[in-house]
Formats: C-alpha cells, structure tokens, sequence
C-alpha cells in the first residue's frame, strides 16, 4: 500500500549537539517534548556526519543531499588555486566566519540543488545554505548578522535560539511546507565553555521547550500529525585543552604562510586554511604560480624537513593526507599508512607500511560505500575512507589534509573569546551525531548526506539530479 505523504516538514539543526549526550538527556528524562513528540513516534540512529565536521559544510549535506567535496565547499576556509593571485590573495581565500557567509549560495556548486527548491512555501531560518528562498522566504536574511554580533559580544546565545523560534511561527502561520531551522546556542556555549558545562545543557533543555511549545501548536491547528519532524547536528565538540598554531608551525619549516585573517598580504607560498580548529587544508605553491599541485613526493620535498613527517611529530597532529595524482588518497598516523582509492562499486582500502593508521585491523580490499560505512562506524574514525575520498575530490581542498588529535586544536591567534572545545576532526566525537525523525527509519548505518532523499520522499517528492545520499526512508 502506498504511503500518504506528509503535507509539511521542519528540519531543526541544533548546531554542535553531541550524540551521547542527547540520548542520555531523554534517558533522564530532560528531553521530554523530543521523546513525545518525535522518538514515540518514530525512530532514532546515530548517524555519521560529512568531514569536516563543521558549521557550514556539514550543513549542506542535509539541504543538497550531497557531501561538502561535492559541493565544491571543503571547508569553512579554504583556498581557491584557480583563481588569479593579484597583489594580495584575497580573490584566493574564503571564509564562511563573518561576512564571507554570504557567499555561501553562490560558491555552491553549479548544478546543486537545494531541498527549498523542491516544495511550494519553503522558509529558512538562520540558515547559511538559502538557494531557492526568495527574501521573503529567507525568514533572517536581514538580521542574521546582528543577532549574531550582538551574541558574539554578549555572550547570550540563548537569545537567537529564543529568537528562531519567534521566526518559526511566522513561518507556520505563512504556512510553509518546508522549514529548516539552526539553532546556535549548543555550539557557541561548547566552544565557550564546555561540550558538557551547564550553559551547554541548559541550551538542549531550552530546545526542547520550544519544540514542545511549537507542537501543541501544531496540534491545536490540527496539523501535528501530517508534519515531519527532524532533529539532527553537524557535529559533536570535544573539550580542548591545548591549541597547536599551524601557520606558525608552517613558517618554522621554511614556508611564508597565508592565514586568516592575515590574507592582505602577498608572497605567500602556503596557506593553511583551518575549519572547527580541528581539521585544516594546507596548500602549497609549485614553482611561481598556484596553478598546479604539487604531487605527493613535491609535497614531502617542500621547506626545510619532510612536510608528513614534520606534522606527525607534533602531538597535536592525529593525521595527514595527501591527494594522488588519480585523485585518491594516501593517509599517514602514527600506526602506519594507507592508501584510499574510489573504484567502480565504491572504494579500495589498502594498508601500504606498518599498521592501519585508522586501526581498523582487518577490512576488505573492496567495499562499496556502504560496506565500508558499517566496517567503520563503531570505529575510532566513522567512514573517514569515504569521507576522505570525498572531501579530497573538491578542487578547492588542500593539497595535504590535516585531522588534530582529540584535546588539541589548530588555531588560538584571532579566538576571542578562546575556543575551549573543538571540532571539525575525523574522530567519532566530531563525527558522530544524534538524528531523530517520527517517521521510520530502515537502514542501521546512516550518513547525514542521507537524510535530504529521506525528507523528500516523505513529503512526497522525488530526487533530481545525482546525487551522494541514499533514501533510508523508502523501504520503510
């Protein structure tokens, strides 16, 4: 029997929420609205985010069902070699901090389609990705910014969660079909203080009130049961107890380092370009211009020592990766190396010296995409194959990709407040986060890049176009 479609869904982001602790916040009992209104009467996965797991790229999985490589973002910096170096490098360098959001839209990549496209009345709030919202759709176009100004310097984050639920209703009573939400205060109060700290807690207690409040809502309109409710993250944060400045570290091998937001500035041949301060692409100019990459053994032969070897020996350093001529990827740790390679039915995994430096122990040669999601998901490293693969093929990624070790970050110059707490790695506790949908959910192993089919088929929609998510929803 075919399933009725849902006339509606809202998709709530809540920005930097950790996996673990939402589960055992409703196993407590301090989630209730989340338990009634959605897990009662549907489902809940631990799911895999995209790498790097940080605000802004990992956004875009969700909203386009493809991972930020294909997209074209590879990070919340980055650095476009393509582009011609004038007497500075500003035309190279992006970063989505600040006013370079508003960029977001436009250095999608062409071709991508956003879920907002798909429906009659679709409406964002405090949304980075707004392709196929009109200004009028695009509930906060005009007051993003200063709400989040304002919070930056008076540290109340709780105040745009309180204000995108005020946006939310406008939303309903405009009766939108699709609503995407983000909600900032979990990340920002982490980053400031702690992943675990009582301002941290209290911002999952006050989501779940608006939830809750939001319901009865819908409830009292009679529209509770034909909407689709979503609640899921970008990213998990880890507590940070030491930063680790990689350009400065750069510049000691022998390199003159772009960074931002020193990117006035010219003669440069690196730039390290860091999201969540826990990952970072560093790029490495080939002769005088950038418009070649340099190949793997160039790589290892720039500055004063060997690049890999130089960046394993600092503790804050978990692992390194370097793109192959084809387009794969060699990945080093302290285990040993590995080579990743995309193949027809998914990707080859092959262990080249010492150990496997993810220490997965035995894997298959062969996996497809799958196969080689559910080998690694209790893992360590959740799909970094996979995940690696796809960053790796953006062309504005890195010509060598650094992951920091758990406790450390990449970045503390131009922090203030100072960040306490990280993402943005390859680890489990950046990777991981919660999705919980009142609607079934049929596969075990799930990607965030998953979940954009998933909505559209429960609305009643159908994908356009390729793209690198699988509908978990449909055998349901």
């Amino acid at each position: 029997m075919a399933r009725t479609p849902l006339k509606r869904c809202i998709f709530f982001l809540v920005d930097g929420a950790r996996e673990d602790v939402m589960r055992k916040m409703i196993e407590a009992g301090e989630l209730p609205s989340l338990r009634r209104y959605i897990l009662d009467r549907g489902d809940y996965r631990k799911a895999v985010t995209s790498f790097p797991s940080t605000t802004g790229p990992a956004h875009v999985p969700f909203l386009t069902g493809c991972t930020p490589g294909s997209c074209n973002l590879p990070g919340i910096r980055w650095f476009d070699r393509s582009q011609p170096q004038g007497l500075t490098h500003f035309r190279q360098a992006r970063s989505y901090v600040g006013p370079g959001g508003l960029y977001f839209d436009s250095d999608l990549r062409d071709g991508i389609h956003t879920i907002f496209e798909y429906f009659e009345r679709p409406a964002g709030v405090f949304s980075l990705v707004n392709r196929g919202l009109d200004v009028f759709a695009n509930q906060t176009l005009l007051v993003k910014n200063w709400y989040w100004l304002y919070a930056h310097y008076s540290g109340c984050w709780q105040a745009v969660d309180d204000a995108a639920w005020r946006y939310v209703d406008r939303a309903i009573d405009r009766e939108a079909d699709f609503l995407s939400v983000v909600f900032p205060a979990v990340d920002e109060y982490s980053h400031y203080t702690d992943p675990f700290s009582d301002e941290t807690l209290n911002a999952y207690r006050a989501f779940d009130r608006g939830l809750g409040r939001l319901a009865e809502r819908l409830d009292n309109k009679g529209r509770l049961d034909d909407t689709l409710f979503v609640v899921s993250s970008d990213h998990g944060l880890t507590t940070t107890h030491t930063h680790f400045e990689l350009w400065s570290f750069l510049d000691e091998l022998g390199f003159n380092t772009l960074y931002y937001p020193k990117i006035l500035r010219n003669g440069c041949n690196a730039a390290s370009m860091v999201s969540g301060n826990g990952m970072a692409h560093i790029y490495l100019k080939k002769g005088d211009t950038w418009a070649e990459r340099p190949s793997c053994d160039e790589i290892r032969s720039m500055g004063d020592t060997d690049l890999v070897e130089a960046l394993l020996s600092q503790e804050a350093i978990d692992l390194v990766a370097v793109r192959t001529h084809d387009r794969g990827v060699i990945v080093w740790g302290r285990r040993g190396m590995a080579e990743i390679q995309e193949t027809r039915n998914g990707l080859s995994y092959r262990v080249c010296e010492g150990g496997d430096p993810f220490g997965y122990g035995d894997m298959p040669v062969e996996m497809s995409q799958e196969e080689a999601l559910s080998a690694t998901f209790d893992t360590d490293y959740p799909d970094a194959p996979y995940q690696l693969l796809k960053v790796i093929g953006s062309a504005r990624s890195g010509d060598v990709i650094v992951s920091a070790r758990k406790g450390y970050d990449l970045r503390i110059r131009h922090e203030h407040p100072e960040h306490l707490a990280s993402h943005g790695s390859l680890h489990r506790d950046h990777m991981h986060v919660p999705l919980f949908m009142n609607a079934q959910i049929s596969a075990d192993y799930v990607r965030t890049v998953d979940l954009f089919p998933a909505m559209l088929s429960l609305t009643g929609h159908s994908v356009e176009g390729e793209i690198d998510g699988t509908d978990f929803a449909a055998a349901a």
